[in-house]
């Protein structure tokens, strides 16, 4: 694997430097013209008052074989996942890189050590890619943070223990919704003036919390300066209302209901009339029925006659796969926890609340909460952690000696909105950003794709929010909505890999000429 020359510094320059970056030229998988791309992992300064403040690292690949003209040109796409706190890793080892972690064919985690292949399904035949590890996650660091792990290291050992106690604090600053989009606009920006590419269309594509990030950008990249050809939102947190339900409102419960049946149906759990259905007949069913009867229910609340409350919670229980007394209990309210450690109880297995196709064994069958580890994420954090260490320190040749750090647990602990819009504005959702960006700019396309397995972010919650973002025709003709088998991470399936490259491409041909 040839080196290249490393990539021009930065400018301006300052008297802080990060460390050294790397780039290798390699192989464009699968592909018969023996093509290369030129990868580049590095590190980008991020700025308070002119100050050094972080350093955001990053891996990049351009394909080479373009001419210079044409390769500026090129569309180039900015990933990243969410948590928030999760390094980009996941769609960069996952499915949109060269290479990517070794799967079953159905999403399931293979026996270790992590197998990296290449990806067939790689994006870099119709845009070059850069995956970006927001501040605490991956090789990315605060200043002050950097400077007290080399402190740290090179201190004597009766120093060392107050260094290290230091270090959750110095990255605190970044842990915010506002400063955390900020940062990731000064990221893109960066880079396009490092590698001359302001003349490329830009995409952006976010996972989870990245996919909230992405309609928080749709607003704010082109008021500072980055016009966007296109988003992908991948599995994403659009309203959270949605997620974090309560006995007070009723998103949670209603969206959530269709991902919960068609697990049901996969575990071969419904029962009555939805026995047997197949997996787009049994998701129109249950939409329809959680927006109808399970909603009006929802909203009589106490005031519901004993009758139709019967009917209603009885056909829940038939459609989920749980038995009538239990759904009676939670009033229509199945939480997915216990969906996912009841379902199939019986047969001592839990299933996954990332992707309920998914399953592992009960070993606390005794216990409530979340005693058992979740047989999705939990299985394939060593798989990605190792592809991503293997990829940077070795296929890229990049030397430090910090960890790599695949879910920062300080970040979610300590995420706070510093949108400062008072106490009684303190929604959390991206929708109307998604508005504001597609106003601003009538020409972006936006996809939006799920697994229908997926407990945390479900489809549905997604389908509604389109369904209100009340947009005119034309602005509507531009969003689409794909639902996938798989779950949180459908791209560990084979088929669901396929299917969102696919739609991908199809977004930025159609939209970069």
């Amino acid at each position: 694997m040839a080196k290249v020359p490393s990539a021009a510094p930065e400018l301006p320059r300052t008297s802080y430097t990060p460390p050294r970056g790397a780039e290798r030229s390699i192989p464009l998988p699968g592909d018969a013209r023996r093509r290369t791309v030129r990868a580049t992992a590095d590190w980008i300064i991020v700025r308070e008052h002119g100050i050094p403040a972080a350093e955001v690292f990053f891996t990049a690949y351009q394909r080479e074989d373009a001419k210079r003209d044409r390769a500026t040109a090129r569309p180039v796409m900015f990933l990243f996942n969410g948590g928030p706190g999760a390094a980009s890793a996941f769609l960069h080892l996952g499915t949109a890189g060269p290479l990517r972690v070794g799967f079953s064919p159905d999403g399931r985690s293979l026996p270790p050590p992590a197998r990296i292949l290449p990806n067939a399904e790689h994006w870099l035949d119709f845009a070059d890619l850069v995956f970006i590890d927001p501040v605490g996650t991956g090789f990315s660091r605060t200043v002050h943070e950097a400077r007290l792990e080399q402190q740290a290291f090179d201190a004597d050992d009766d120093k060392r223990e107050k260094r290290t106690k230091e270090l959750p604090d110095a990255k605190k600053g970044f842990f915010k919704i506002k400063r955390d989009i900020d940062v990731l606009c000064e990221t893109v920006a960066a880079w396009l003036s490092r590698f001359n590419r302001w003349q490329s269309p830009v995409y952006i594509a976010g996972e989870s919390y990245g996919g909230f990030r992405v309609g928080k950008l749709m607003r704010a990249l082109p008021e500072r300066g980055v016009g966007l050809s296109g988003a992908i939102m991948i599995s994403p947190a659009i309203d959270f209302l949605s997620i974090n339900g309560s006995d007070y409102d009723l998103a949670t419960w209603i969206t959530g209901t269709p991902s919960m049946a068609l697990a049901a149906g996969y575990h071969r759990k419904t029962r009555g009339r939805f026995a047997g259905l197949k997996p787009a007949e049994l998701a129109a069913k249950a939409e329809a029925f959680a927006t109808s009867e399970l909603a009006l229910l929802l909203i009589q609340g106490e005031r519901a006659a004993p009758s139709s409350r019967k009917k209603t919670l009885d056909t829940l229980a038939d459609l989920v796969g749980r038995s009538p007394e239990i759904v009676h209990r939670s009033g229509g309210r199945i939480k997915p926890e216990h969906f996912v450690r009841e379902l199939l109880r019986d047969q001592g297995l839990v299933c996954g609340y990332y992707d309920a196709a998914i399953t592992g064994p009960n070993v606390f069958p005794d216990r409530d909460g979340d005693a058992n580890p979740d047989p999705t994420l939990s299985g394939i954090m060593s798989s990605f952690t190792a592809g991503a260490n293997t990829l940077l320190r070795g296929t890229l040749g990049v030397d430090t000696s910090r960890e790599y750090v695949l879910l920062c647990e300080d970040a979610w602990k300590q995420w706070i909105d510093d949108r400062s819009e008072g106490y009684w504005a303190r929604q959390l959702e991206c929708a109307d950003d998604m508005r504001y960006g597609q106003a601003m700019n009538p020409h972006m396309q936006l996809l939006v794709a799920h697994g229908r397995f997926d407990l945390v972010t479900t489809y549905f919650a997604t389908a509604q929010s389109i369904a209100t973002l009340r947009l005119p025709p034309k602005l509507r003709d531009r969003v689409t909505l794909s639902v996938y088998d798989g779950g949180h991470m459908f791209y560990t399936w084979d088929l669901p890999r396929t299917l969102i490259r696919d739609d991908v491409a199809k977004l930025v041909r159609g939209t970069s000429g």
